[in-house]
């Protein structure tokens, strides 16, 4: 909710002075009118003004805006470790705290600050605002809401030493609230959508931040200059990741486990420097020891030119089980200046695979059978994930009726009981 008013900075500022204006104006004539503290009225229109500046003008969230969907990613606790989360929290406690002076009726004030914020996110959920709606703003504005019911009672006592809470507003305010959560959760259960995940990342921590530019300074240089490190929590079947964009380049990495799995910079041509093919793989080696030493342990390496039999290189690791292949990857691209031009990285553990029980051979006689295609190389036995399980899987290539040599036919082979798992023609 914050990052999004944040990124339509441009036009909240406008809005709010606006708003406010109007807002204070009513407020002090009604105030007049009522009796009532005309600076505390003033200052909760205000308040009031700001929050929903902030919450319902509209923003940039895509396709997830007005899709009556409600996500339940990020989390509270992930929204609360950054700073706009933090935000979100005081984004309300002044409209409940000003409601206690100006209006004296806490409970009732309690009431209309939960409203308002169930009230927002079902606007956000339904109309096309370019918002997103999400449980985790929901708890961190009520965390507001309450914070502020709380400092306002505070203070109020501490200038008149007696509390506010009449019987009157006990008994319409708490209704209120109550009658205002039931409504609100009920319209939230039946008539969004539950949506697992987040529309937008959450931002960065100190110490995420930290480690964004010590990955950015190792790969591009100590003169990166970082643009947005976004966090992106864990969700059903995806691992949580930090987006890092630098002015050279962007890099993912796996969040908490701290591991590079993409680094792409902008700037994707040989730099003509003077090292050779043997200390350009030095160069690559180092940063993979200092990177991925757990995930390279026991793996064979390659080192081959891009293109054109020279700079810049790809330094390769796979491991194996005789001759099937893991599926643990890692490619380096690394230049003739010694710079990281790319990584890209699979760290994935070595699976329980069941013992091949086709050769080679009898791969491609199964693949001949199975296509009526003509097995060529490259053949080769690597471990796949089909339907949630790790199998043995011989891919082979094929050349069709009429061609000489292999032209992108493929077919997948278990390795154990010969079934075809995939084709390509």
């Amino acid at each position: 909710m914050i990052q999004a008013s944040i990124n339509a900075l441009a036009g909240l500022i406008p809005v709010f002075l606006m708003a406010a204006a109007v807002a204070t104006a009513a407020a002090v004539v009604l105030a007049r009118a009522k009796g009532w503290p005309v600076l505390a009225s003033a200052l909760w229109a205000v308040s009031l003004a700001g929050a929903l500046s902030v919450t319902l003008l509209p923003g940039n969230m895509g396709d997830a805006a007005g899709s009556s969907m409600c996500f339940s990613r990020p989390t509270l606790r992930g929204v609360l470790s950054t700073t706009p989360g933090l935000l979100n929290v005081l984004l309300f406690a002044p409209v409940s705290f000003f409601w206690v002076p100006a209006f004296r009726r806490p409970l009732m004030g309690l009431a209309v600050g939960t409203c308002l914020v169930f009230g927002v996110e079902i606007t956000q959920a339904f109309l096309p605002l370019g918002r997103s709606c999400s449980y985790a703003d929901i708890q961190a504005n009520l965390l507001g809401v309450v914070l502020g019911f709380l400092c306002g009672v505070l203070w109020t006592w501490i200038r008149n030493r007696h509390l506010l809470f009449t019987r009157r507003d006990t008994l319409y305010g708490l209704s209120a609230l109550a009658g205002g959560v039931v409504l609100s959760a009920l319209t939230l259960s039946f008539a969004t959508t539950p949506g697992q995940g987040g529309a937008e990342a959450v931002g960065a921590t100190v110490d995420q931040n930290q480690y964004a530019r010590q990955v950015a300074t190792d790969i591009y240089g100590s003169d990166v200059r970082l643009i947005q490190v976004q966090v992106r929590e864990e969700m059903r079947g995806l691992p949580g990741r930090l987006d890092i964009t630098t002015d050279k380049g962007a890099i993912t990495v796996l969040w908490p486990q701290k591991k590079i799995l993409t680094a792409f910079s902008e700037n994707n041509q040989d730099d003509n420097g003077s090292l050779s093919a043997a200390e350009a793989r030095e160069a690559g080696e180092r940063f993979t020891l200092k990177w991925f030493a757990d995930e390279v342990a026991g793996s064979k390496a390659t080192f081959d030119p891009l293109g054109n039999g020279g700079a810049p290189y790809v330094l390769s690791y796979r491991r194996y089980d005789g001759e099937l292949m893991m599926p643990m990857r890692l490619d380096i691209t690394v230049t003739s200046s010694g710079r990281i031009m790319g990584v890209n990285c699979r760290p994935e553990p070595d699976p329980e695979v069941p013992r091949p029980v086709l050769d080679k051979k009898a791969a491609q006689q199964h693949a001949r059978q199975l296509t009526g295609m003509t097995p060529a190389e490259p053949t080769f036995l690597l471990a796949q994930e089909v339907k949630g399980v790790w199998r043995p899987i011989w891919i082979v290539n094929l050349i069709r009726p009429g061609e000489k040599e292999p032209s992108g036919a493929v077919v997948y082979v278990d390795a154990v009981s010969g079934a075809e798992v995939q084709r390509t023609e």
